[in-house]
């Protein structure tokens, strides 16, 4: 086989142009990667030794592609260490020895080190934030992390309580039902203390009493204590109990005088109720007494309403079922 025959000049291959954005120790280890290429020499499979060898022989013959021979050249990237030091070795091989190759294996390898940790501006930037998102990224996770755990705490927290109130709603609806279960079986005269809150009774008056003034002063107070537990009264069981001990327990006048203040302190809710218990629950002689106090204090319409109410209630109180009542 003879000898390869070109126009160009032996090695031009290597002659590669830098560009201007080349940064300068990726310059000088790319220009000295040239300098030791030029010592190449491609043994032809027939033995003939071309003395100008192609770029792609000389790829071949270092082991990597045509491309990344060119990049290497260019500098635009730069070979493993090993990779380096093969090439510088082949090279001095074939030059007859690293005095011939003009610059020693240590200056080529630091070469090729320094520029591979030489970094461009924008690189460092790039770096820098790719450090600083790896950082924010890893605070996120960690608060992450923390949130679930908190949640997670939370949610057990929430079972706990839930679970509390599930038995005390049990327990509560167990009482109320025993407290129930107590009113129907002791009737308007053995009333529970826990239904209503203790009051002292009122003390019937009776007709010709000399100390009529001062039982209307005590009844008063009465109506303006009983007045205050209605207004305060908190469940509607407990309130409810408490007007029907009312309308069972107090006299005519003391109803009337009860009814006038709670209309007074626009307690009209209770009034109504009181007036609807009592006009059902009473005698007719008492509904009738407590209407005719009621239309002295002006109070027309709630003595219209409670005589109403009696008449279409003629036989269920419980008084009424042998005719009228003994005064109260």
């Amino acid at each position: 086989m003879t000898q390869r025959s070109t126009s160009r000049r032996p090695f031009a291959w290597t002659e590669k142009k830098l560009d201007e954005d080349v940064l300068p120790d990726r310059r000088r280890f790319a220009t000295a990667l040239q300098e030791v290429c030029r010592h190449l020499v491609v043994t032809a499979p027939d033995g003939v030794t071309p003395t100008r060898p192609t770029q792609a022989q000389a790829a071949k013959y270092l082991n990597v592609s045509e491309t990344t021979l060119t990049r290497y050249l260019q500098g635009e990237r730069i070979p493993p260490e090993k990779g380096a030091a093969r090439i510088y070795d082949i090279a001095c091989q074939d030059a007859g020895g690293g005095q011939n190759v003009g610059i020693t294996r240590e200056r080529f390898l630091e070469l090729r080190k320094r520029a591979e940790q030489e970094r461009c501006a924008n690189c460092s930037r790039h770096r820098d934030a790719v450090r600083a998102a790896g950082q924010k990224l890893r605070t996120l996770q960690e608060t992450h992390e923390q949130l679930e755990r908190s949640a997670a705490e939370r949610d057990r927290e929430l079972r706990k309580l839930r679970q509390h109130a599930a038995v005390l709603k049990q327990e509560a609806q167990q009482v109320k039902v025993g407290q129930l279960t107590s009113l129907s079986e002791a009737g308007p005269q053995e009333l529970p203390v826990a239904a209503h809150p203790a009051t002292l009774l009122p003390v019937p008056r009776r007709q010709g009493d000399r100390q009529q003034s001062k039982n209307e002063t005590l009844a008063a107070r009465h109506v303006g204590r009983r007045a205050e537990e209605l207004r305060h009264g908190g469940r509607p069981d407990s309130t409810l109990a408490l007007l029907r001990h009312t309308a069972e327990a107090y006299t005519p006048l003391e109803v009337a005088l009860l009814v006038t203040l709670l209309r007074t302190r626009r307690l009209d809710e209770l009034a109504d109720n009181l007036v609807h218990i009592y006009a059902r629950d009473r005698t007719d002689q008492d509904v009738v007494r407590a209407a005719l106090i009621l239309h002295e204090q002006q109070a027309i319409t709630d003595a219209e309403v409670l005589l109403r109410i009696a008449v279409a209630y003629p036989g269920p109180a419980f008084s009424r079922a042998d005719g009228f009542g003994s005064p109260r």
